[in-house]
Parts: C-alpha cells; structure tokens; sequence
C-alpha cells in the first residue's frame, strides 16, 4: 500500500510538471526523472519556475487564507474545527493543504538538486548559478515556512520536537520516511535557504516571482510572528533591519499606490505587488482561482436585498465596526452575482477577492478572471515597520508614523491619521490596521490575533467571546495519511 501510495505520487508529481509547460511563459520540455531531468542551464531554469505551477490551486489561496481568518474568528467559513480549533488527526483538517504543500516543495527539491547536480561548465560563470539557485532556495524556504506555520510548532523554543516532517530531495521510494525535525532545526533549514537566497537570488524585477526583495521579507516575518509571541527584542531588530532595507532600495516597479480600488482592479498587474499569485491565461483561470475566492466567499456573503434588521457585514462575525466606517470597506467589499448559473440573485461580500465571481466574471466584457493571491503588497511593508518599531522601543509617535504615513499615501481615499495615547492603544490601533488592510489575503490578520493581546489575553480570545485559549491548538495536525505512510513522523500532542 505504501509503494503503491509513493508510485502514485511520483506519477502525479512528474505529470504536473510536464503539464505547465506554458506556464509563466517558460517550457520545461525535458525527460523529467531524478537521473536525466535536468541536464543544462535551460532545463533548470525551466524546472524553477515550474514550482510556480504547484501554486495554482487553492490551497496556496483561498483555503488557505479563508481557513486562518476562521480560526482567528473574524469569520467562521471554512468548518467549525477551524473556528473551534477541534480539529484531530482522524477527523482531518488542512490535509488537502498539507498535500499541496509537499508537491511544491516535491517540485523545489526537484529544481534544486537537478541545479545542484550540473557541472560548473552549464553556466556562465558562478553569479548564475548562484541566483537560480538562490531563487529555488527562496521558493523552498516559503514552502517550507508555510509548512511550520500551519502544520508545526513555529512559536516553540528550539529544543520542541514539533518542527518540520523534513524532505530535501525528490520524492522517491527509497525515501518515504521523512523524520520529524525540531522547531530550531526547521527554522535553522529556512533560514539557511533564506540567508542564501537574500545573497544570490534575483533582483525584484517581476511579482510573478519571489525574489531577493520577497527572501527579506519573508525572513523578517518568520522573525516577528515567533519573536514577537515569545516577546524576544532582539530577532525584532534584525527584522526591522530586514524591512527597512526592502524598504529604502525598493525600486519603481514595487511601489505603493495611491489608490487602493486600483490595486484590486489591476489584481496581479499592480506595481503594489511584491509577490502575488499569477494565473495564466490557457482557459483555466477561474478553476486555477480556486473554490473559495470565486464561488464560496460569495455564498457566504449577504444576500440581497437583506431581510428587515439585515446589515452588510460581507459575512464578518467580528470586526464589522471597526471596517465599516474605513475608507477601505467599500473598495474590500461590494454586490457580487451569485456564482451559479441558475442564481440570479446578488450577495454582499468581499469583491476585492471575489471580483465578479465565478460565472459573472467569465460573461463578463471584457472577462473578468484576474483572481490574484496577494501574498505580499507594499501596504504591508508600513504595518510591519510600525510593530516592529513598536517592539523594539519606539516611542508610540514613532511607531504609529509608518501606518499614517500609508495613509497618507492613499490619496485617493480619505484617511484620518491615527493619534494613539499610550501603549495599548498603539498595539490595538496596528493590530486592526492589519485587519483592515489585509484581511483573507494572506493569513497575517490569524498570526496577529496571537501575538496581539486584548486585556492580556492573545486578541483571538476577545474575537471569540472568552475562548479558552491553546497556543498548541492553532495549527493544523498531521494528516492521517501522513502518519500511516511515514512511521518516522509523529503528531502534535492532543491531535492524534
């Protein structure tokens, strides 16, 4: 069964590559096995930006970020186990994401050990391997983070055994048990990927791709999200650092826009994207933009017109005040068609992700079909900026600066400045802005509602009525099937 099982991974794994030929305009047309798969310069780089192809699905969107805004409580769609946290080994939870996950990073191992096996002789000169590897190196180290962030412990000390179930090379049957590595390990691995990919890989020069820029970043985030839970100053500094410099050598093609509405209308062709999910144009876009940004968020929006008493709330259980009196909520949200043929019907929901949903948006003239996963935009560059200075010893002048000056910056919307008075109003003015700003993009609202806290509890016990809240209980288990095939893994206590 487990042979079995491995054999048709590989075949699918295998077959996914040959089939995105096309995709970001690059073909990787090569006999794809461990032994000949890569054997020139051309080949490689084709197998990197094949990783990109494992993203078109929506675990590495709408599942993923609608399912983290469950468990923090601002919504309660994806299942009652993501809002409860009750999720268990048997009864599942994140297995289909975890299974996307491990074909991505199938995918960068792939690259990344075809690349490190070429002779020297493929490339130009030194500098180009480096990058090609520096750009694999940093897609793996996002897989790799998101791994730990949604299966593992990532906010342990080093000694906890809950890291990474580790793989650093193809698929293959000689390598079915993948031990289960420590917290300090997993981080240890990403930040060797990261490290290295902030030296070698490439300029920003496209949000189609991670980048130099996007390793910073991401490093910087792996900092905050842990340091920031277990209040330790100095990792915040390097994080700071990290930011800063993204920040000061950010080039014309990565800049804020003035006009938020013009970011969601450009989707993935706004110069506000650093990295952003990017479907390409062969027919398939609104099946590759996933269940829950072109169809579920919808349905789980207001119908209209709203029944007596109704209030648009675009499905939020939580934060509705805090958003309807912001300048972002009507460009976040707005009427969106019924995805289904047969409903004409309209709901309220949020637009900026669902555009024009699933049937509307293919109708449409001109179609619709821009559903853009955002990663990461420069917006988010001031937010971290303004918790990291909070972090670190700022004055709260000082820190609350970054977020009005983004809003400033937003000329085309009517922004107050914020003037918070003391501490705590200073970490709940930047924990809402983040809220406000990013919510069901990419999971920052979740990790926030953690590290955050209300009335010295974490913020996601305040959103959820008095929660008792368990650190050990936030991220997904270990899929059964994972368990079953792979004796060397273990599960996270209480999940099994």
């Amino acid at each position: 069964m487990k042979k079995l099982t491995i054999h048709m991974f590989l075949v699918l794994f295998f077959a996914s590559l040959v089939g995105c030929e096309k995709y970001l305009d690059q073909q990787p047309k090569f006999a794809l096995t461990e032994s000949n798969g890569i054997t020139n310069y051309a080949k490689a780089k084709a197998a990197v930006n094949g990783i990109y192809s494992t993203f078109r699905n929506d675990s590495w969107s709408g599942a993923l970020y609608v399912a983290q805004t469950t468990k923090a409580g601002f919504i309660n769609f994806s299942s009652v186990a993501d809002y409860n946290l009750s999720y268990t080994q048997e009864s599942g939870g994140g297995s289909a994401i975890w299974s996307a996950f491990y074909r991505s990073l199938n995918a960068a191992n792939f690259a990344i050990t075809g690349i490190e096996a070429l002779p020297q002789t493929a490339f130009t000169n030194n500098e180009q391997r480096n990058s090609l590897l520096g750009d694999a190196k940093a897609v793996r180290a996002w897989i790799n983070l998101n791994i730990l962030w949604n299966f593992g412990y990532w906010w342990a000390e080093d000694a906890s055994p809950y890291g990474l179930v580790f793989r650093d090379k193809p698929a293959s049957l000689d390598n079915v048990r993948a031990p289960r590595i420590s917290v300090g390990e997993s981080y240890r691995i990403i930040n060797e990927d990261l490290d290295f990919a902030i030296q070698h890989a490439s300029q920003f020069d496209s949000p189609r791709y991670i980048s130099k820029q996007f390793a910073q970043v991401l490093k910087a985030k792996a900092l905050l999200y842990r340091s920031g839970y277990r209040n330790e100053t100095e990792p915040l500094k390097q994080a700071l650092t990290l930011i800063n410099n993204v920040m000061e050598q950010a080039s014309s093609k990565f800049q804020l826009q003035s006009d938020l509405a013009q970011v969601y209308q450009r989707s993935w062709e706004s110069p506000e994207n650093l990295f952003v999910k990017y479907l390409e144009d062969d027919g398939s876009r609104t099946s590759a933009g996933g269940y829950w940004y072109t169809y579920g968020i919808i349905y789980q929006g207001n119908t209209l017109p709203l029944a007596p008493g109704g209030a648009r709330t675009a499905g939020l259980r939580y934060g509705t005040d805090w958003f309807t009196g912001d300048p972002r909520w009507p460009i976040a949200t707005g009427e969106v068609r019924a995805p289904e043929t047969w409903d004409n019907t309209f709901r309220y929901t949020f637009k900026k992700l669902a555009r024009l949903g699933s049937y509307q948006g293919k109708v449409n003239s001109p179609v619709d079909e821009k559903y853009a996963t955002y990663y990461f935009r420069f917006a988010e560059l001031y937010l971290l900026k303004a918790e990291l200075l909070a972090r670190t010893g700022a004055s709260v002048a000082q820190a609350i600066a970054p977020i009005n000056e983004l809003r400033q910056k937003r000329t085309a919307q009517a922004f107050n400045l914020l003037q918070p008075g003391n501490q705590e109003q200073l970490y709940d003015a930047i924990f809402k802005e983040i809220f406000l700003e990013l919510c069901l993009e990419n999971g920052s609202e979740f990790f926030a509602s953690i590290r955050f806290k209300k009335d010295n509890q974490p913020w996601i016990v305040a959103i959820k009525d008095g929660l008792t809240f368990d650190i050990t209980r936030v991220s997904w288990p270990i899929p059964n099937s994972e368990i079953i095939n792979n004796p060397a893994a273990f599960q996270n206590p209480g999940q099994e």
